[in-house]
């Protein structure tokens, strides 16, 4: 595989994993990726809602669940898959860089 294939390889799968963590927090169907990065454990996804209701653009953050999280009586079926954890808003796809950035200082000691 080369350099090219490998990096587009990686792109799709952090998309889907964004996109199995939008749905922890029943993200709409149609809510658009825009950027999707793990940052040490934490998992950083910006988002653009296609019909807001306040805001059109978010940034989440996500992390793994810990035995803390988890009841050891239920099925795994029954375990969450991402926890969220903070997230920020804005009304314009200028405003992603910067709360992008936000996000990764917040899950740098995560």
């Amino acid at each position: 595989m080369n350099a090219t294939a490998r990096r587009t390889r990686i792109a799709q799968l952090r998309t889907r994993i964004a996109r199995r963590a939008l749905d922890a927090i029943h993200a709409p169907a149609d809510t658009r990726i825009l950027d999707a990065r793990l940052i040490g454990t934490v998992l950083v996804v910006a988002t653009e809602h296609p019909n807001p209701r306040w805001a059109s653009i978010f940034v989440e953050t996500f992390r793994l669940p810990t035995p803390d999280d988890t009841d050891p009586r239920y099925d795994d079926a029954d375990t969450p898959q991402w926890i969220p954890l903070a997230g920020w808003s804005g009304h314009s796809a200028d405003e992603v860089p910067d709360m992008v950035a936000e996000a990764t200082a917040y899950a740098q000691p995560i």
